[in-house]
């Protein structure tokens, strides 16, 4: 198992496919990704989006 394959990660894309869905007046530029960055990684509970996937798993591999 490769211990440091990354799981998820979101991109500038990501971003900016949210602004146009929403239909966002927001005009985004290089120096405001970094701002994004923080703030999103604050807002995402990683934690707990880990234990309830590990619980789907459990409880999928139980009904096998």
């Amino acid at each position: 198992m490769d211990k440091d394959k990354i799981i998820y990660q979101l991109s500038v894309k990501d971003i900016l496919s949210v602004i146009e869905d929403n239909e966002l007046k927001i005009k985004i530029n290089e120096s405001d990704i970094n701002l994004l960055e923080d703030k999103i990684g604050n807002f995402i509970d990683w934690r707990g989006a880990i234990e309830f996937a590990l619980m789907e798993l459990e409880n999928s591999k139980e009904k096998q």
